[in-house]
């Protein structure tokens, strides 16, 4: 419940009106610190123009809700990531802004030199046979990991050679002890092995690291310079834009819209070294102090860049230490994941039944993409569900089939496509249908006859005859009376579709295809239609997103685009209640938000907690660059390097206990009823933990 600013936090107020020294709102989970932030947010925009800022879309949703439940519909509230590309279009009104998938494009191409053997030139002193470079995928996945950690942690392409230079005097000058004990019964046996080195192995290995960093170094400064000169700027280039922009322009007049006097930022334990800088740069010039709330136990993204350290400074104003009380979990082990599956749509059924509203319910999840065995259960319960939070659309049967039609449409000879929609509930044809269809056209003497010898001239591959054979009408008659009519309403459709195209805007066009292309599972009312409606909104806001423009050229381009960034799509789906859904949400997407009745599934060892991978290149701040493949080695394929900075930072329990904090955070969103499940047989914990039991403990 909210209580209104105390004289103390006045006081905090007037005192650092004059010092701008940052006030810090530290309470633990579902203790009033949001409440107490848009309190005071909304006796400062009595003074003067004031910003709330959310970190990540539900963040947000929640401080525009309290907002506006309180009357303030005058100040400002922004994601973080929205706010610094507004700001950012200041600097260069031509900015284009891109979304991962299409950034790591971008990367793609800054690497083609590289791997068609071009650079480094045959001169150079960089040779080319280092970690992980013999997969060029593998290499370039690795690759794109550690520059966005660097981009986080705003370490620029020229300080990546130098950095690493040091970090490998520091170690391969004085070689720490990779005989310790304690050492050696940590790391496994295939990183034991790699510690068996001598003097010159290790300076081999010197020399090999050099030249990766060089490598890497290249590559993260071409795709930089690529965005720059192709005007590009995803969300992490985005912030750095603005805070340059907003740095250079500090007063009022030139600022206009995006000058604030007072600015306050909810679930600021989740900011990474980039959003700490803009922040601070947006706060340049206001009147008030920057205000930021946050929940420090609830920390849960270290290892991705989030800077809890950053909160350290400036003045304490603690709500209370305790956090509110835990809801006792009702906790169960099921023999499989489908039993999971069914057992927590279960609970969920009865939690409704008894009085619970469905939006009031949530299943949470630590990856979004195993969310379908939970939606099918559901669904056979009569329960519609919505996704939230990061996840890839075309794993989903509905969205592969709506994209399905958009290509075909776009290309009638998109061969999977196609077979997909003939496949597909609205077509439904049997394979020996789409197998003729596939086949060789019938003359027209043959076809009297009902039978007869197909065209023996016809060499095409089956990706073009079917194409052809569907609009053309070619093999109709070997065709069944049913499926004769099928394919001739998909050809008629084929015509009014691409006429659709060409005559309404694209997104009012996609619409209308899929409503008349795609066959419903029901009723408007059915659990599975609903839901089904719900996973095309997502998939229409993914398309809005593409800005592709209108007519059939644009849909071909859009189509295209989408193919090639599907493997990596992770699409963010912002939290929204809806009556009458229960929402399936990754953890992240509901920060701040709380819930009557709470599921979390699959609390086994190597789904929540994951399973800990050594990233292929640690970077760090003393040692530089480890990589983990010793390339050229001939005792070990581990680098002496990689182990011991595994140890030396116990990287696995800081993954175990970033774990931790999350199952934390996601226990605390139940306000009501709380349920706790795994499948399988326990493991016996040893390098992954098992949470079940360890709370049943």
């Amino acid at each position: 419940m909210y209580r209104p600013p105390t004289t103390r936090a006045g006081a905090i107020f007037a005192m650092n009106d004059a010092t701008k020294e940052t006030v810090v709102i530290r309470a633990g989970a579902r203790a009033g610190k949001t409440e107490r932030l848009v309190g005071l947010a909304i006796e400062a925009s009595r003074r003067g123009k004031t910003l709330l800022v959310g970190i990540g879309s539900a963040s947000t949703t929640v401080l525009r809700s309290r907002a506006l439940d309180r009357g303030a519909n005058d100040m400002a509230i922004y994601e973080i990531g929205d706010l610094a590309a507004e700001i950012a279009a200041l600097s260069e009104p031509a900015l284009r802004f891109i979304d991962e998938p299409s950034a790591y494009g971008v990367f793609e191409r800054a690497a083609a030199e590289l791997f068609a053997g071009t650079w480094p030139p045959q001169d150079s002193s960089i040779e080319t046979e280092v970690a992980e470079l013999r997969s060029p995928e593998r290499f370039l996945e690795h690759a794109w990991t550690l520059v966005q950690r660097l981009r986080r942690a705003e370490i620029a392409p020229r300080d990546v050679v130098e950095r690493a230079a040091q970090g490998a005097t520091a170690f391969y000058a004085h070689p720490p002890n990779l005989s310790s004990p304690t050492l050696l019964s940590y790391v496994n046996d295939a990183a034991r092995s790699s510690l068996d080195v001598d003097a010159e192995e290790l300076l081999r290995q010197h020399r090999r690291e050099i030249d990766l960093a060089k490598i890497l170094a290249d590559l993260y400064a071409r795709f930089e310079s690529s965005l720059a000169g192709d005007l590009l700027a995803d969300r992490c280039a985005a912030l750095s834009r603005a805070t340059l922009w907003l740095q250079a322009n500090t007063d009022a007049s030139t600022r206009g819209e995006f000058f604030f006097d007072a600015i306050f930022v909810d679930d600021a334990e989740h900011c990474d070294e980039r959003m700490h800088d803009f922040l601070d740069a947006l706060a340049l010039g206001s009147r008030q102090p920057l205000t930021l709330a946050c929940n420090e136990a609830g920390a849960h993204r270290p290892l991705q860049g989030a800077r809890i350290e950053r909160l350290a400074g400036g003045t304490e104003d603690p709500i209370s230490a305790a956090v509110a009380a835990a809801v006792p979990p009702t906790v169960e082990r099921c023999t499989n994941r489908d039993t999971e599956a069914q057992r927590t749509a279960g609970w969920i059924a009865e939690r409704i039944a008894a009085g619970t509203a469905p939006e009031e319910s949530t299943v949470l999840l630590r990856d979004l993409d195993d969310a379908v065995r939970f939606e099918e259960a559901l669904h056979e319960r009569g329960i519609a569900t919505a996704r939230a939070g990061q996840c890839n659309l075309f794993r989903r049967r509905d969205v592969l089939d709506a994209f399905a039609l958009l290509c075909w449409i776009a290309d009638p000879f998109a061969h999977d496509a196609l077979l997909r929609i003939l496949e597909g509930r609205r077509m439904a044809l049997s394979d020996a249908t789409i197998a003729t269809l596939c086949g060789k056209a019938a003359s027209a003497q043959d076809s009297l006859f009902g039978a007869g010898e197909r065209a023996k001239d016809d060499d095409r591959p089956k990706a073009l005859r079917l194409g052809d054979n569907i609009l053309s009408g070619a093999v109709d008659p070997l065709l069944g009376d049913l499926a004769r009519e099928r394919v001739s309403w998909l050809r008629t459709f084929h015509g009014r579709g691409r006429e659709i195209i060409g005559t309404m805007p694209l997104l009012d066009a996609i619409a209308a295809l899929w409503n008349e292309g795609l066959a419903p599972w029901g009723e408007t009312t059915d659990a599975r239609e609903r839901s089904r409606r719900v996973a095309l909104e997502a998939l229409q806001a993914r398309i809005a997103e593409c800005d592709a423009g209108n007519g059939l050229a644009a849909l071909r381009a859009l189509c295209e685009h989408l193919r090639r960034v599907a493997k990596r799509e992770r699409t963010e789906i912002p939290y929204s209640r809806r009556v009458g859904f229960v929402t399936i949400a990754e953890i992240d997407a509901v920060i701040g938000l709380s819930f009557e009745a709470v599921a979390i599934p699959s609390l086994q060892a190597g789904a929540f907690p994951a399973y800990y991978v050594p990233p292929a290149f640690l970077f760090t701040p003393t040692y530089g660059l480890a990589a983990r493949e010793n390339a050229g080695g001939l005792k070990s394929t581990r680098t002496a390097k990689h182990a011991y900075v595994h140890y030396r930072y116990k990287l696995r329990e800081r993954h175990i206990e970033q774990e931790r904090r999350l199952f934390a955070y996601a226990r605390s969103r139940a306000r009501t009823a709380l349920l706790l499940t795994a499948s399988g047989r326990p493991t016996r914990g040893i390098n992954t933990p098992e949470f079940l039991e360890e709370y049943r403990r």
